[in-house]
Formats: structure tokens, sequence, C-alpha cells
């Protein structure tokens, strides 16, 4: 039974590359058309800009700009596997700023538990979880990084 057992355990591990890649594609392919929409649909832009205004942030339509190019292009880097750990970091602190500026502050919990329940219910929340994740990581085999690792001979980037 142990044996089966270690075997199955064996299988998993081998299989990891499976889901660390689906998030990696997906989550990228999120931040590629939600970015892309900002930069290139008039009145979502017009919204990000006004969200930039409301939060009074500094040269709102240069802002709004940098951040949806951000996501455009980072999350066209995660989908492709390309700079991984950077497009990552890119998108957490891009997550971490809109956490702190907007989406803390629809919380409307009474109570540290309930606010707690509220704020781990935000999607932002989940989606630094899972960038962090492939900061660590990596992106997997089958990615643009993981092939220029297993071409100049690099160990560890390519599983």
């Amino acid at each position: 039974m142990t044996h089966l057992i270690q075997n199955i355990l064996t299988m998993l591990r081998a299989s990891e590359w499976m889901p660390v890649t689906a998030a990696r594609v997906l989550i990228g392919i999120f931040f590629c058309i939600s970015g892309g929409t900002k930069l290139f649909v008039k009145t979502q832009f017009a919204v990000l800009e006004k969200t930039m205004v409301q939060i009074q942030v500094p040269f709102p339509h240069a802002t709004a700009l940098f951040v949806a190019t951000v996501e455009f292009l980072c999350g066209a880097g995660l989908a492709l596997g390309i700079l991984t750990p950077l497009c990552a970091a890119m998108l957490t602190a891009d997550m971490l700023v809109a956490i702190v500026t907007t989406s803390v502050h629809s919380i409307q919990a009474s109570g540290f538990l309930a606010w707690l329940d509220d704020f781990l219910y935000l999607p932002e929340v989940l989606y630094v979880l899972i960038l962090v994740w492939l900061i660590f990581s990596g992106p997997g085999r089958y990615s643009v990084d993981g092939l220029i690792a297993s071409r100049i001979g690099l160990v560890g980037l390519d599983r």
C-alpha cells in the first residue's frame, strides 16, 4: 500500500507543471485582455482614468496609461511565459495598489472576521496569491523562459 501511495505522489509531482502552466497562461490571458481593453477601448480607458482621478493619483492620464500598458504587456508575457517572474512581480504591484487604493474601501463589514472574510473574497487578493506563486515557482516547462533555460543548460527552469 505504501508503494502505491508513493507512486501516486511521484506521478502527481511529475505532473506539477500542468497546474502551474494553466495558472500562468490563464491569468496572463486575463490581464492581457483587461489591459488591452483599457488601452484600446476609449470608454474603458475613461473609466480607469476616472478611477485615477477619484483616488487622487498624480498625473491620472499618464498613470492610467502606465497601468493599462503593464497589464497588457505583462499579461501577454505571462501567457507566453516570457520574463515570468518580472511580469508576475509587476502585476503583483499593480494589484496591491488596486487593493489598497480602491478594493479595500469597498468592504463594509463590521468585526474583524467579517472584514477578513470580505477581504479574502476580493478577486485581487486571489490574483496576488497566484502571481506570487508564479514568482516563486517559475513559468513551467512550456514557456519561452523554459525553452531558453533548457537551450542554455539552466537546471530547474524547464520543469
